[in-house]
């Protein structure tokens, strides 16, 4: 991946913006952004109380990225710790949805990031440092993160950031840090739960919805498709799949959506599913996964059971390495590509706002990027690239 340090890539995770508009990179400075990013390999996220490096350079950096980009919602800019003051020693916890995940290192980073900033605004040094606990299930295991969950409320902290793996998990959780005086922050995935006070993610339904029109456009707006989601029980999972129906059923007529089945509910191997769609359907023309898991089960299912004399076109969710090496290949032809540095950061400086005493959005859209072979070299979109 062509990153430079966690500030570099946290920054530039960013550039989708959040709010009601989507942010972009100044034109003068792509060329130095894609120079910069080329330099080094970041350093792994630690598992606890870690923030990102420290050094001059990485903080002088750092900012002028932050000069680059708005991450705006509700007229509150989530990408800068400006006016936030918060007493010494104050910590924050988060919990991820997988500890193996690339993406939810660069969500841990993205919050280190944002722990590093306030720290350097705001003074703090040695243990009157702003701290950030971090901490996720194996494999994404829901009954492995209530137990993370309840071992961080445990700890008392002075806020909780949750990447919710399931929509009906987790309610007791927020009913007893609402007890306890914990504010509760979503991060990716939420829960419908009044105790919340906000959100930071991609706005999954219309990021679901521009897949699909995506995909209409590359088959010509007639045909058969079919959808493969990586689950019905989790926020993420549900808003796409109803935002790629919705948008087919009301903007495309002579595109038939001939199955969809959830990867984590089925019993089936990815394999199996696709060899049966690709058997009742045999004019099945494009297939489209909704996550990274998926989007790489869906390709290598193609490539073992898709037809010979003609390919069946294929989009994805998110942006790894691996995904992206699948659309240089033309295994994939294009990729919806979230922000999750910036679900980090902008989690991070709503705790920061709500601990201050200060407003908060209750919705942060940290925005999604459409990725094709066409603008893969483009600076910003290489800096979406994770591992």
């Amino acid at each position: 991946m062509k990153r430079k340090m966690l500030a570099a890539v946290c920054a530039v995770s960013l550039l989708a913006g959040c709010g009601t508009g989507a942010a972009s990179p100044k034109p003068e400075t792509q060329e130095a952004l894609a120079q910069d990013a080329q330099e080094t390999e970041g350093a792994p996220a630690e598992e606890s109380e870690m923030e990102a490096p420290e050094s001059q350079e990485d903080t002088e950096e750092a900012a002028d990225f932050r000069e680059l980009f708005d991450v705006v919602s509700e007229g509150i800019d989530y990408l800068s710790v400006e006016g936030i003051q918060l007493p010494p020693g104050v910590r924050i916890s988060m919990v991820g949805k997988d500890s193996g995940s690339g993406f939810w290192k660069q969500v841990h980073e993205g919050a280190s990031q944002a722990v590093h900033d306030i720290n350097a605004a705001l003074g703090f040094t040695g243990s009157d440092k702003v701290e950030l606990n971090y901490d996720a299930p194996a494999d994404s295991d829901i009954a492995e993160q209530i137990d993370i969950i309840d071992q961080m409320l445990d700890k008392s902290p002075d806020g909780l950031i949750i990447g919710f793996l399931d929509i009906n998990s987790g309610r007791t959780q927020l009913e007893l840090a609402e007890a306890n005086g914990v504010p509760v922050f979503a991060v990716d995935s939420g829960i419908e739960n009044s105790l919340l006070i906000s959100e930071s993610k991609t706005d999954n339904y219309q990021a679901g919805a521009e897949a699909a029109a995506r995909l209409c456009e590359l088959i010509g707006e007639e045909g058969q498709i079919a959808l493969l989601v990586h689950s019905s029980e989790t926020e993420t999972g549900i808003e796409r799949e109803n935002g790629f129906r919705d948008e087919l059923r009301e903007n495309h007529p002579n595109v038939e959506l001939v199955n969809v089945a959830y990867q984590d509910q089925d019993e089936r191997s990815t394999d199996d599913i696709v060899a049966a769609v690709l058997a009742e359907y045999p004019e099945l023309k494009a297939y489209a996964a909704t996550n990274e898991d998926t989007t790489k089960a869906l390709a290598a299912a193609l490539e073992m059971y898709g037809p010979e004399d003609r390919t069946i076109l294929t989009t994805g969710f998110d942006a790894s390495e691996n995904e992206i090496q699948l659309l240089e290949e033309g295994r994939l032809a294009g990729i919806m590509a979230q922000n999750p540095c910036a679900m980090g950061y902008a989690s991070a400086v709503s705790a920061f706002r709500e601990i201050a005493g200060l407003e908060n959005a209750s919705l942060i859209d940290t925005g999604h990027t459409w990725i094709t072979p066409e603008n893969l070299s483009d600076p910003a979109v290489q800096l979406l690239i994770y591992k």
